[in-house]
């Protein structure tokens, strides 16, 4: 298992720099034969709206990016500081799925998997739904996250407040 830790500022300037050595890190620690552009496509993605995550909403000053990949798996992992997602309250009182946001396509909905710990979940959209689906709060970036990933988990920790991002990617 290849596996290395990357530390960003929380600054835009930076954003270009550490996304790099990331996915410079993925395709060199990348084993199979495999076509790794699908690979290190989805992780562009992902590692971008996490780190963009913690630009907006951090309260810390950096963000450490965990990567892991073996044979089977890539795991990105986020940790950053500050305020749960708004989300958490609303998923650990209710033992249903919670609509996020939306496109025209798709529903993306957060799970209460534990207390203060959510799974990201995303469905197709039926035309008849859309009119019922007005109201959801935007949360785009989340949604780009679990429909490239084959699953994404948010945990918050109340003493720490650490808010752990796990985006995990079959190959």
């Amino acid at each position: 298992m290849a596996a290395t830790q990357f530390e960003f500022s929380n600054k835009v300037d930076s954003l270009t720099s550490i996304l790099k050595q990331i996915l410079e890190f993925i395709n060199s620690s990348h084993s199979t034969d495999n076509d790794i552009s699908a690979l290190l496509f989805k992780a562009k993605v992902i590692t971008t709206e996490l780190l963009t995550n913690s630009i907006k909403h951090s309260e810390s000053t950096s963000t450490i990016i965990d990567i892991k990949l073996d044979q089977n798996t890539l795991i990105i992992s986020k940790v950053d500081y500050g305020k749960p997602l708004a989300l958490i309250a609303d998923a650990n009182s209710s033992p249903d799925k919670i609509p996020v946001t939306n496109d025209i396509l798709h529903t993306l909905y957060a799970r209460s998997k534990m207390e203060n710990q959510i799974q990201f979940t995303c469905e197709e959209n039926k035309m008849d739904d859309l009119l019922e689906l007005n109201d959801i709060i935007e949360h785009f970036g989340l949604l780009i996250i679990t429909k490239a990933a084959d699953e994404f988990i948010y945990t918050y920790d109340n003493q720490t407040k650490e808010n752990t991002f796990i985006v995990t990617l079959n190959l």
